[in-house]
């Protein structure tokens, strides 16, 4: 009996190596101004229920990811709200800081948050606690401090806020050199929305990129920039900060309102499409950049909105932050409705694509082409 036991062990040994193989290397993970994340990974693929498992590690030994994935790429290491075109994440997915620390626990199906996802600062308190359904918001979602402080207790549906608060946000401003020599000159005006790193209660911040870091540089403009900031944690659909800070540009600056332009990158290219669709008669024309649009129904529910507005949209096509899709998906339904439609999708950029955009002058000179008087005369 024993030679058989010993037989039937071996058989099954065999079969559990068969049904997984395991591969480990270590992945080269560029990260910004150049610097690069050595992490060690490993991945087994159970071929019986066709995922894999994979595990990433700091250089220090300690583990930075934990995730199941229904398909993947092994080269790419992408955020957590991303699937990478190939990367779907499936079940648990978690992290931690250097510091051993958990940083974020999620659930996840078919590549989309689904259910509780649970954040918290490298000090161990609680930062964010969201209810998600098919990649939206969908129920309750707290944030707060890193001392511990409740600071947002939010009821969302589909990614929309169900009780948006009247708000003031705090903005950086711009006018043109010449903006004092004539008193009745009405200026264009740009407003600039920034991505989720600058959210927060510092204006210095907003100087990190976009059009505000040219400004910093010495970058001169023959438009009125206007840069609101959005409080950390919420998006620019959170609350109703935009019909406030409207009222007060327009009574404090000389504005040409028949050219108003609206852009941002991230979380502000997110922005650009849903202030657009809420607000369609403001602007002249809009360029958003490296946005989610499919957080909330709004955005797909408003489309019609966006028709007659010109649109110049930009999305790098290896964004491991947010999916090159998400840009794709919107142009492809205004494609044959919108006649002033352009989408610059480069094909070797990631989640920086507006590095290569507001340093050069085109879209600048794209924006002063529309006039919404020039619009409503066709």
């Amino acid at each position: 009996m024993k030679p058989i036991a010993i037989t039937i062990l071996l058989i099954f040994n065999l079969g559990l190596l068969i049904a997984q193989e395991t591969e480990t290397f270590l992945l080269h993970h560029p990260k910004s101004k150049g610097d690069t994340i050595i992490y060690k990974r490993i991945i087994q693929l159970d071929k019986s229920l066709s995922l894999y498992h994979v595990k990433d590690y700091f250089d220090n030994g300690q583990i930075q990811m934990d995730a199941y994935y229904s398909s993947f790429d092994k080269q790419i290491k992408e955020e957590y709200q991303c699937n990478y075109h190939s990367n779907i994440k499936t079940g648990q997915y978690l992290t931690w800081y250097r510091n051993g620390q958990v940083e974020y626990s999620g659930n996840y199906k078919n590549g989309l948050r689904n259910g509780l996802c649970t954040s918290w600062y490298d000090n161990g308190q609680k930062e964010a606690e969201e209810s998600w359904e098919d990649g939206q918001l969908h129920g309750n979602a707290k944030y707060w401090s890193e001392n511990g402080e409740l600071q947002y207790d939010l009821t969302l549906v589909h990614g929309l806020n169900l009780n948006q608060k009247n708000v003031n946000y705090q903005y950086l401003s711009y006018t043109p050199k010449d903006y004092n020599a004539d008193t009745l000159k009405r200026w264009p005006l740009i407003i600039y929305l920034h991505g989720g790193s600058d959210r927060g209660s510092d204006l210095k911040k907003l100087f990190s990129q976009g059009i505000p870091d040219q400004i910093y540089r010495g970058r001169e403009f023959p438009f009125i920039v206007v840069s609101p900031q959005c409080p950390k944690h919420i998006r620019w659909s959170t609350e109703n900060w935009f019909e406030s800070f409207y009222t007060e540009i327009n009574a404090k600056y000389r504005i040409d309102t028949n050219r108003v332009y609206l852009t941002g990158i991230s979380l502000g290219g997110s922005g650009t499409w849903y202030l657009a669709a809420k607000y369609p008669d403001v602007f002249a024309a809009i360029a958003p950049m490296s946005g989610f649009t499919s957080h909330m129904d709004f955005i797909d529910n408003n489309l019609e909105k966006l028709i007659n507005i010109p649109i110049w949209a930009f999305h790098g096509k290896v964004d491991n932050v947010i999916p090159f899709e998400e840009t794709e998906r919107i142009i492809r339904k205004l494609e044959g409705k919108n006649k002033d439609l352009q989408f610059t999708a480069e094909p070797m950029v990631g989640h920086w694509v507006h590095w290569l955009v507001y340093p050069n002058q085109e879209l600048y000179d794209w924006f002063l082409k529309h006039d919404k008087r020039l619009r409503k005369r066709k």
